[in-house]
């Protein structure tokens, strides 16, 4: 007892007051943590599926338009995830009309860094485009797996990839294709690569698109493709081709509906 007539505690009640303190304190810090990451995601979400009903049927950039027949959003709490049936993808080429369709696509990317995202596609894939000669080219193929991903840099894409494993179409089965894209200074790099590709072991071939910077607008999403392709064209650019396999293929005229 104190001088004042309070009982003073135990030393063993003061210990227990701080383990109590450093057991609370810690689920506490973590239950207000996760009650702001829930509400983030809410918000992020909402934000979200408010866009995605905006952009359905419109165009996403200029000349380039999604429809789809349902789409769903999930990916609590960290991720924003988009499910889509019947995906659909129009619009204007290098050099005219192109067509993508998907029987199933999905698209991640985290709730708090936005700035890479990953895809995947299944079920029956429908693409066609318009090459360089103006012709209509065209495939349907069914993907063992079909992943891409893309890194966003100050509001412009830096960073591209697409990898299809065991691709099987009527024209061709391949074991597996890949199609890369970086900016690198004034310059864009492609890198192309296919594994069994038919009666072809290897195929590859690696482009250096110089004067790159005229597809800047294309990359921000505030330009056509046909416009982007057309001023690189008219600044001179070229396609610079190395490190070719390519035994029977012309690779320069297979990319050539991309510029």
């Amino acid at each position: 007892m104190t001088l004042d007539g309070r009982v003073k505690p135990a030393h063993g009640d003061e210990m227990n007051y701080s383990s109590r303190f450093w057991l609370y304190a810690p689920i506490t810090t973590f239950l207000i943590i996760a009650c702001a990451v829930m509400a983030y995601w809410w918000v992020a979400a909402d934000a979200f599926e408010k866009k995605l009903a905006a952009l359905k049927g419109h165009e996403a950039i200029p000349g380039i338009t999604l429809d789809w027949s349902k789409a769903e959003v999930g990916g609590f709490p960290f991720r924003l995830d988009a499910d889509f049936t019947q995906l659909t993808v129009t619009g204007a080429g290098a050099h005219g009309p192109f067509i993508w369709s998907s029987e199933k696509f999905a698209a991640h990317t985290l709730t708090y860094n936005r700035a890479k995202a990953v895809y995947e596609a299944a079920g029956r894939q429908q693409a066609s485009w318009t090459d360089a000669q103006g012709a209509v080219r065209e495939i349907n193929f069914l993907p063992g797996s079909l992943r891409a991903s893309s890194v966003i840099r100050d509001h412009a894409l830096v960073r591209a990839d697409l990898d299809i494993a065991n691709l099987g179409a009527k024209e061709i089965k391949i074991g597996r294709f890949q199609l890369h894209m970086r900016r690198t200074g004034h310059d864009l790099d492609l890198m192309l690569e296919a594994d069994a590709a038919g009666d072809r072991k290897q195929v590859q071939a690696y482009v250096t698109l110089a004067r790159g910077d005229a597809f800047a607008g294309l990359l921000k999403g505030t330009q056509s493709w046909p416009d982007a392709a057309k001023a690189w064209r008219g600044q001179g650019g070229a396609a610079k081709f190395s490190k070719v396999i390519a035994p029977g293929l012309d690779l320069a005229e297979s990319l050539s509906p991309l510029y």
